[in-house]
């Protein structure tokens, strides 16, 4: 399975949509800050290449595109994520536009990522039982308090992690984050330009990976393969320019997850 996700940052240039699903053929494109209206402007187009707007209502943050052909089936539905469900290979893929940290004291996102991590658990699965891939923007780094501390999210970045963590005689199952695969290229370490320091952190860093790809334990023990990577071009289109190292037509990189299931 292959799955795009991109916060178009409200882009209207449809071309830009159908070119990404042209050439980069994914299972699944998931969009967010997207108007609805450009989706329905493009139906005819995305029929004439095998895809439609799959409709969730209930989320309003994400506009979901995916393939004709494929069988999946509408999840759980919420305001900050859309969760789709593939029966066939017992996956359920959540996509993810969480509250932004401009406007947010870290602490309070820690707080907002523990009960976001006990909803995923009890209205989505456990992360020791069931195969869930979480994708999108979540606003905040892999190595971010709120995404790796215990009474935060609780995802490693270790494929090789174990099922949970205890402290304090609580336990705990753990995520793995294949995102701190992308730190690997430190010209452009993120998927977002912010600067730093600000109200959020009071570190100096202004290359954020906000849009990350995490994976239940017992998901990342049944993939043979898998492989991110962000976006940069299309044919006729520029997402990150090299020459000036900045980002076009968003504020946001498209982010692609792909994986085999073993």
């Amino acid at each position: 399975m292959r799955f795009i996700y991109w916060n178009t940052k409200k882009n209207s240039d449809a071309s830009v949509i159908l070119e990404i699903l042209n050439e980069e053929f994914p299972d699944v494109l998931f969009l967010s800050e997207t108007e609805e209206s450009l989706i329905l402007n493009i139906l005819s187009q995305l029929d004439s290449i095998n895809y439609k707007h799959f409709e969730n209502p209930g989320c309003d943050r994400i506009k979901i595109i995916a393939r004709k052909n494929l069988n999946v089936s509408l999840s759980k539905q919420s305001t900050y994520y859309s969760a789709l469900r593939d029966s066939e290979n017992d996956v359920t893929i959540v996509s993810v536009h969480l509250p932004s940290q401009l406007y947010q004291n870290i602490d309070g996102l820690k707080g907002f990522m523990r009960d976001f991590r006990h909803e995923i658990d009890q209205e989505i699965g456990s992360s020791v039982n069931d195969n869930i891939i979480l994708i999108g923007d979540f606003n905040i780094n892999p190595f971010d308090k709120p995404m790796i501390d215990f009474d935060g999210f609780s995802a490693s970045n270790s494929k090789t992690l174990k099922k949970e963590s205890v402290h304090l005689s609580k336990r705990k199952s753990l995520y793995y984050n294949p995102t701190w695969m992308l730190y690997a290229k430190n010209n452009f370490p993120g998927t977002i330009y912010y600067r730093r320091p600000s109200a959020f952190s009071y570190d100096v860093l202004e290359h954020h990976f906000l849009d990350q790809v995490l994976l239940s334990y017992n998901m990342s023990q049944n993939i043979f393969s898998e492989k991110i990577s962000i976006l940069e071009k299309t044919t006729h289109h520029t997402f990150f320019d090299a020459t000036s190292n900045s980002i076009k037509l968003s504020d946001h990189l498209p982010l692609i997850y792909e994986y085999k299931i073993a």
